[in-house]
């Protein structure tokens, strides 16, 4: 009889309090768990280096850590950002490197849309002003130093990335009755036309929005993708969020641009560094709603990411395909 293979599987990090839901589906491809909560590369290395699969959700895997190990076949990313990982030295390496896109539905949308509503409507900052003992409503108005209580009907919607979670906010904004206008030079223009979206450059977008919402990947091309020039395209009454990656922004230059009021606000997900330092100005300024990188959170979602990383790294291990392999080239290794 042909003795039965065990798999060692590491968690590098993760904020779920347990391993049960990946413990149930990698139990059955003969796979023990062990749980870390690591961030140093030097620490990472040693504990996954006769892994033979792992799940990461904020470690950084570099390259440091990938030369160390010995007998991994795949790197599992706990969500969608690949940006954690050295994919040309885990290609190099022949080890597969998969993220989880299809985890959520809406979540991330309706955070984007909800961070718009929050500042055009100026949500927050009503609420303080209720709970400072204050109700007259032209009081709020004329001491909120935030642009006027604004509008979504016939005012334009700027979308930069139209991938999946993009296209979703586009439908949410159409149904409120804004103009959807979008940059992604990677989507054609007769594919955003169907869906009733005007493709645009990046500083057009920048010029004629008055909500921007930022939605796409971290990479190289994206990096501080929205800058000081970009910024001082903006309209004074634009408002701008971010859900997807905090260096797409250039964080100095946004602070910046709020103190002065050279736009009316933005509303943060992502920031440059996670968590932020104590004298991050974004912290200190009124014209900023800030949430703790919980776009995709939901008790559905997590529950899902969790199930659907184990699942690509159980196919893996029993040899199959992977469903959303980054990096094709190591099928070749």
């Amino acid at each position: 009889m042909a003795m039965k293979m065990t798999f060692e599987v590491v968690i590098t990090d993760s904020e779920f309090p347990d391993t049960s839901v990946e413990q149930r589906i990698l139990g059955r491809v003969g796979a023990k768990i062990r749980k870390f909560q690591l961030y140093d590369p030097a620490e990472i290395k040693e504990v996954v280096r006769a892994a033979d699969g792992m799940l990461v959700d904020y470690a950084q895997i570099t390259r440091e850590v990938i030369s160390n190990l010995v007998r991994a076949r795949a790197i599992v990313l706990y969500g969608i950002g690949l940006d954690k990982v050295d994919l040309k030295a885990a290609t190099e390496k022949g080890i597969l490197v998969c993220n989880v896109p299809d985890f959520m539905t809406y979540e991330v949308a309706h955070h984007s849309v909800a961070l718009v509503l929050g500042l055009v409507r100026r949500i927050p900052w009503a609420d303080d002003f209720v709970k400072s003992g204050k109700w007259a409503r032209e009081g709020m108005l004329a001491s909120s130093k935030m642009m006027p209580l604004g509008h979504i009907d016939g005012n334009v919607a700027g979308i930069i990335g139209l991938g999946r979670i993009g296209r979703q906010i586009a439908e949410i904004m159409k149904t409120l009755r804004a103009d959807v206008i979008a940059f992604d030079p990677y989507v054609p223009h007769k594919e955003a036309s169907k869906l009733g979206i005007e493709m645009v450059g990046l500083q057009t977008l920048m010029k004629r929005s008055d909500f921007i919402s930022i939605n796409a990947a971290l990479t190289d091309e994206t990096y501080h993708l929205v800058g000081e020039k970009e910024i001082r395209l903006m309209k004074p009454t634009a408002v701008i969020v971010n859900t997807s990656r905090g260096k797409i922004i250039d964080q100095k230059a946004l602070a910046k641009a709020l103190r002065s009021r050279t736009i009316a606000g933005a509303g943060l997900d992502v920031l440059e560094e996670e968590p932020p330092d104590s004298d991050n100005q974004l912290l200190k300024l009124d014209n900023v709603i800030l949430s703790p990188h919980i776009g995709g959170a939901s008790e559905k979602s997590l529950y899902n990411l969790r199930k659907l990383a184990a699942e690509e790294l159980a196919r893996i291990l029993r040899g199959e395909p992977p469903k959303h392999l980054a990096n094709p080239e190591a099928l070749k290794k």
